[in-house]
């Protein structure tokens, strides 16, 4: 039995080894060599709910899943611990469920596109998460509650999803008091307006240390109670909650460890308390576009001891003098402050004397002010970077800036009135000198060829100054420059041969008006890494040769380029973003290759000579970011493509072509266009009503004038309620005004499409005033107006066009109205310019319209208007007679013809022959009467005189 037993131990023993080693070797192979099966499963089934465009997930496969890219396993247990597919993965689809994860302790999805999805719920059921990111990946919908279950989560980001009407939003607080572990929290752009408490509960968060709530519709209570528990909180960011409105919360200053506080853009009043001195661990205080009245600089300020960064750009302060500050900046905070931002404040006064006290300060922003004066003149041993642009200093600048900014890496004085000759000597020393902006002031350089610039420039702008005659030969020094703008700098020199390969790292060049002569290189131009080239109001020649790949904008507008081959021209490179080639001589058509350029957003090739149809072929390319498209002033005709009928559309000039047939039906799909404009071309048929019930939320701008319009004017037209400008002269359009013409929305609020820009596009658009076309370099220039004039309209002026009180000009003229023009014409006090010639109207001049101020062009002509011309306002300094020529009835200033005082305003006598026969039948009327009178008269006296003579006795 003893043996038995013995045996019996000796076996249970030898089955335990035989367990312990099959372990052993379970635990030898599962050092990320083999994964867990339900596991892999779950990863294949999460991959297959994805588009994976980029192919990042081509390596998920086989039965080794942690070897996969992202995936990382546990050395031991070989379970899943880590999925890290942000950002370079670019995935799109839907997140599918990773239940069985539960060993999970890392997930980031950021940075991906799952189609406005919504946070996962299941997510809260991975316990073991301590690192969970799905910021920048398009979700929406409210964030699940069940997150409050992962007590071990360390760090959560949920921030800049969707920002849309579906955004992601959050609906109560409470299930953040579960998360005992948290010791970071972003939340940016998260929506919290149904959130109340959300700052109370997470100052019960024992560990939190980093809160992001940036533009949260946050509702910042001014106080948490009477214990604040935030003590490990180092880092606190609530800006952009804005319409705040209040005072700064007091328990802010009693986050004695906080070293980071960003309050800015939250309309909070008496923005820098006194209290503010209590934050003596603030290293970075932001305090920036506060929409307050004023702000003051308390003491305080000053005896923070280790506040490095200081931003208060946007902030009105508006001292007597800068000086004035001395005192603040002379605290212990002159020996920490290493970044001072305070741009766009209105500041005025000189550059502060207190500047010198700061020796630790590295970056000075004190751009876009109202400073005044000379530029610095004492030392700052650490600067490294100086913003002065947009001010209005004055003066000269000291020789031997590197003497007083031995350290500086970055220099902006742009936008002043700086003024003086720049010599060798004040760019000596600058050797750290990268960036270096000088545009818009009157220096002038004279600097050797052989002189040599600061070699680790990057930046260059000299706009505006004089750099020329000769092409500066230096330039080709600057091996590692990347962005060079000399444009208006008086160079009247050939473009140099050596300019086209001196650097490789180039990427933005601006030579713009200036006098540059010759011919561009014929073969392939070698900055192999240009993305911007303006070359424009130059007189340049030649074709246009082979640019750079990589090329994104291109501006060689008025120049002096023609090519008979523009079809085959290879300037079209698949990342070109802008293309500016406008007023040249280039000929040939269109090449269809540019419908393939999916990211180009603008395309003027406006006044050129290029000629035959435009290619149908606009809807090639699948993610289209065409925003601008003027082909305007060419030879171009034939029907308008229907392909143009992109969404992104947004400006479209086809005028001064011979583009035939009727508005195409695809512009239905443009329903961001807000500038149309077909003039001068051969367009038939109607207006379609459609034009205004699909893009009645942006067009601004319809331009349909000298065409071959038939028709009468929909008063659809009136749901466009962006619209200011509707030119549809010159056409054959008939019927009536349409009273409904009254309602334009812009025209009585101004109210415009919210601002649209494409890399600062100018556009060549013109409007007819006063008789003559003006262009309109900018959009913002759009002027009010209603031109239909030179059709066939009839019937009487809408007296609700007296409605449009922002109406700057109106055109009626040469039409077949008739009546009387109404009273209501007073109320238009903005309008500059009314044209009623060459039509029926008829009856007095309203003595209204002496109320239109701003009146300064009127032509009332050959109409049937009759009365005294009324006298004042505008109307008596207009003094030109003929602006009433063809109106026999008037009479008064300005006119000859002075008004009988009692004569009533009366229609005038009309001397036609019916009048004359009327007279005449009067004359013989009375005439016969008096004869017959006399005839009867006589007749009867002679009868009784021969009577009595017959009564007579004979004697």
């Amino acid at each position: 039995m003893h043996i038995m037993r013995v045996m019996k131990r000796y076996s249970q023993l030898a089955l335990m080894l035989c367990f312990l080693c099959l372990e052993i070797v379970c635990l030898c192979k599962s050092d990320g060599s083999i994964c867990r099966e339900l596991e892999r499963k779950a990863l294949v089934d999460f991959k297959q709910g994805l588009k994976d465009p980029n192919g990042f997930l081509s390596s998920w496969i086989g039965l080794d899943c942690c070897s996969w890219s992202g995936v990382r396993c546990h050395n031991h247990t070989g379970h899943i611990v880590r999925i890290d597919l942000q950002y370079s993965f670019m995935l799109i689809g839907e997140i599918q469920p990773l239940l069985v994860l539960n060993h999970l302790r890392y997930l980031d999805l950021s940075g991906n596109f799952f189609e406005d999805d919504r946070i996962p719920a299941y997510l809260g059921s991975l316990v073991s998460l301590q690192y969970l990111n799905l910021s920048h990946a398009n979700l929406s919908g409210r964030v699940p509650h069940q997150l409050g279950n992962l007590s071990r989560l360390r760090y959560l980001d949920l921030s800049s999803n969707s920002l849309y009407v579906n955004s992601l939003h959050v609906i109560g607080s409470h299930w953040l008091t579960n998360l005992s572990s948290l010791q970071y929290l972003n939340l940016d752009f998260v929506n919290h307006s149904k959130a109340t408490n959300v700052l109370k509960v997470l100052s019960t968060l024992p560990l939190i240390s980093e809160i992001h709530l940036h533009d949260c519709e946050l509702h910042i209570p001014l106080s948490l109670g009477a214990h604040i528990n935030f003590t490990n909180l180092q880092f606190l960011d609530l800006s952009s909650n804005s319409g705040i409105n209040s005072t700064v919360p007091l328990w802010l200053f009693q986050l004695s460890g906080l070293e980071y506080l960003d309050l800015s853009d939250n309309n909070f009043q008496d923005l820098i308390p006194h209290a503010i001195g209590k934050l003596t661990s603030l290293r970075v205080l932001t305090l920036e576009y506060n929409e307050v009245p004023s702000i003051r600089l308390p003491p305080t300020l000053g005896e923070l001891c280790n506040l490095s960064i200081l931003t208060l750009s946007g902030n009105n302060y508006i001292p007597s003098d800068l000086n004035g500050l001395g005192e603040i900046f002379s605290g212990c905070i002159k020996n920490s402050l290493e970044e001072l931002y305070w741009s766009g404040a209105k500041l005025t006064g000189q550059l502060p004397i207190w500047l010198a006290k700061l020796k630790s300060l590295k970056t000075l922003d004190l751009s876009f002010n109202s400073l005044y004066g000379s530029f610095i003149q004492f030392r700052l041993p650490s600067m490294q970077e100086l913003s002065l642009g947009g001010n209005q200093l004055n003066g000269t600048i000291l020789k031997y800036l590197g003497q007083l900014f031995p350290k500086l890496v970055k220099l902006d004085l742009s936008y002043n009135n700086l003024a003086g000759i720049l010599t060798e000597a004040h760019f000596d020393n600058l050797t750290n000198l990268e960036s270096l902006d000088m545009n818009s002031n009157a220096f002038e350089l004279i600097l050797r060829p052989k002189w040599v610039p600061p070699l680790e420039l990057k930046y260059l702008d000299m706009s505006d100054s004089k750099l020329g005659p000769k092409f500066p030969s230096w330039l080709q020094k600057l091996k590692k420059v990347s962005y060079i703008k000399m444009s208006n700098a008086r160079i009247m020199d050939a473009l140099p041969v050596w300019f086209w390969n001196f650097s490789s790292n180039i990427e933005n060049v601006d030579l713009s008006h200036n006098e540059i002569r010759g011919k561009l290189p014929a073969g392939s131009a070698k900055l192999t890494n240009l993305e911007i080239l303006d070359l424009s109001h130059n007189n340049l020649e030649g074709q246009l040769p082979q640019f750079s790949s990589n090329l994104v904008d291109l501006d060689q507008a008025h120049g002096l380029f023609s090519t008979s081959t523009f079809s085959n021209t290879s300037i079209i490179v698949p990342s070109l973003f802008q293309l500016y080639i406008y007023s040249n001589k280039i000929m040939g058509s269109i090449p269809k290759t540019l419908c393939t350029l999916s990211y180009l957003a603008v395309l003027d090739l406006s006044h050129n000579m290029i000629e035959g149809v435009v290619p149908d072929c606009w809807n090639l390319s699948l993610y289209s970011w065409l925003g601008v498209m003027d082909l305007s002033h060419n030879n171009l005709f034939g029907i308008i493509p229907a392909s143009i009928s992109s969404t992104n559309l947004y400006f479209l000039d086809l005028s001064n072509n011979a583009f035939f047939g009727e508005l195409p039906a695809s512009f239905k799909n443009c329903t961001s266009l807000y500038v149309l404009d077909l003039g001068y071309n051969n367009i038939c048929g109607s207006i379609p009503t459609w034009l205004a019930e699909n893009s009645k939320y942006d067009l601004e701008m319809l331009e349909l004038r000298n065409n071959m319009l038939t028709g009468s004017i929909p008063p659809q037209l009136v749901n466009l309620i962006y619209l200011h400008v509707i030119d549809v002269s010159n056409n054959h359009l008939s019927g009536a005004i349409p009273h409904s013409f009254g309602n334009f929305s812009a025209m009585k609020t101004g109210m415009g499409v919210p601002s649209i820009s494409v890399g600062g596009y100018r556009s060549n658009i013109e409007i007819n005033l006063k008789g003559r076309d003006v262009q309109l370099e900018w959009l913002s220039e759009i002027l009010i107006c209603i031109d239909l004039s030179n059709n066939m309209l009839s019937g009487e002026i809408p007296e609700e066009l007296g409605q449009l009180s922002l109406l700057q000009s109106l055109n009626l003229s040469k039409n077949q109205l008739s009546g009387q023009l109404s009273e209501k014409i007073g109320q238009l006090r903005w309008l500059e310019v009314l044209d009623l010639s060459v039509n029926n109207l008829s009856g007095v001049i309203p003595p209204t319209m002496t109320n239109l101020t701003s009146l300064n062009h009127l032509n009332l002509s050959y109409n049937n208007f009759y009365g005294e011309i009324p006298y004042g306002g505008q109307l008596q300094v207009l003094p030109d007679p003929s602006i009433y020529n063809g109106n026999q009835g008037l009479c008064g200033y300005p006119l000859d013809k002075k008004c009988e005082i009692t004569a009533p305003a009366q229609p005038p006598s009309l001397p036609n022959n019916e009048d004359d026969d009327n007279n005449l039948e009067t004359i013989w009327f009375y005439l016969s009467m008096s004869l017959g009178f006399i005839f009867g008269f006589w007749v009867i006296s002679g009868a009784l005189i021969l009577k009595k003579r017959w009564s007579m006795p004979t004697i």
